[in-house]
């Protein structure tokens, strides 16, 4: 049987540890809770479950009108409509993920995933792929004044950084009235060689 005075040092220790620990554990739950409001989540549950258990996600979500803007539209047109004149046999992605295009490499798994953390969320407006490979040949970016914001000349800059190092060429395009496809369909003409 324990001693009375091993009882006793025990629940000191207990009470030491759950008067520290305690504190400790809210002030955790706290700064938890202030990281998931700069998030944009307050941490409560939006669930709401149908007769079935099922989760209710019908307020969720809804389609969008089109994958791609209007200037887009028009750009991807006009650009689809100029390689086929020029009698390439390519094709043209809209709005891919820069992880289809490039992969993440590194030494270790960290490593790896960090680099893939860095491109999964971003992509590129074209894609101009060999038909029959759909190996990818020139990417290209329109950029219209959204670009000069500085969180969005960051991330083109790192683009831009990524792009060169693989080795894929990436035009970058100001949105214009009308274009000049001369210079890509050159370019593409060259690598199809």
């Amino acid at each position: 049987m324990p001693s009375l005075v091993y009882l006793l040092t025990l629940a000191t220790i207990a009470v030491i540890v759950i008067g520290i620990g305690y504190p400790i554990v809210k002030y955790l739950e706290y700064l938890i809770g202030q990281q998931r409001q700069v998030a944009g989540d307050d941490g409560e549950e939006s669930y709401s479950g149908t007769e079935d258990g099922t989760e209710d996600i019908s307020k969720d979500y809804d389609p969008r009108a089109s994958i791609m803007t209007p200037t887009e539209i028009k750009y991807y047109e006009d650009l689809c409509d100029a390689l086929n004149r020029a009698g390439l046999e390519v094709s043209v992605w809209p709005q891919v993920n820069v992880s289809a295009i490039i992969e993440a490499s590194g030494n270790d798994s960290k490593q790896k995933a960090r680099a893939f953390n860095r491109i999964c969320r971003k992509s590129v407006d074209y894609v101009i792929a060999n038909k029959e490979t759909q190996a990818t040949l020139v990417c290209i970016e329109l950029d219209d004044y959204t670009h000069s914001w500085n969180s969005r000349q960051e991330r083109d800059d790192f683009i831009n950084t990524v792009f060169d190092e693989v080795g894929i060429p990436l035009f970058r395009i100001k949105v214009e009235r009308h274009y000049d496809f001369y210079e890509i369909v050159s370019t593409v003409k060259r690598m199809l060689k």
